[in-house]
């Protein structure tokens, strides 16, 4: 069958080639990311995998926050279940021993929750991982501002106590 004759004007937009490079570059048009079905073919299109890329980063430090405070929700649900269980022990009256050591494990729906978070964050950051393999110089940076905008925002809690001054002497 003698094809000459026909329009390869469509032929041409599929024949670009994914641009994918193990060494440092600064591709943009026709740079694949992952599987060639994630081939851009616009500027647009790069733009929108670069700012995902940066999204999806503050959303891994996002997650992480989550599952902190999730946590931290849990101990003290936990602490003012006890609490509320065992009113006499906290004031130690009546001679009771007050308990030294007491161990907290989650639910198996809470452990599942965690779970969840984990698996979550786990997967995304694996993903950023794979997109750092590209060695694109963009996507690159997105990533580094992506992780360091998304510390900012959610990684203060990691940088703070709580303070008990009720322990504290009066001088009078």
């Amino acid at each position: 069958m003698d094809m000459s004759g026909m329009d390869h004007g469509s032929m041409d937009m599929d024949s670009h080639a994914c641009k994918i490079s193990m060494l440092w570059n600064w591709y943009t048009i026709d740079s694949c990311f992952l599987s060639s079905t994630w081939h851009v073919r616009s500027k647009g299109g790069f733009a929108g995998s670069v700012i995902g890329v940066f999204i999806l980063c503050i959303a891994i430090e996002f997650v992480r926050r989550v599952g902190r405070e999730y946590d931290r929700r849990l101990i003290m649900d936990s602490k003012a279940n006890l609490a509320s269980a065992l009113p006499e022990v906290a004031g130690n009256k009546d001679g009771i021993n007050t308990p030294t050591f007491y161990q907290f494990k989650p639910t198996w729906i809470q452990q599942i929750i965690r779970g969840i978070c984990y698996g979550s964050q786990f997967t995304a950051s694996f993903l950023v991982m794979l997109f750092g393999m590209f060695f694109n110089g963009y996507i690159l940076f997105a990533i580094f501002l992506g992780q360091t905008v998304g510390y900012i925002i959610f990684g203060r809690d990691t940088c703070s106590t709580s303070i008990d001054h009720s322990s504290s002497r009066s001088c009078c």
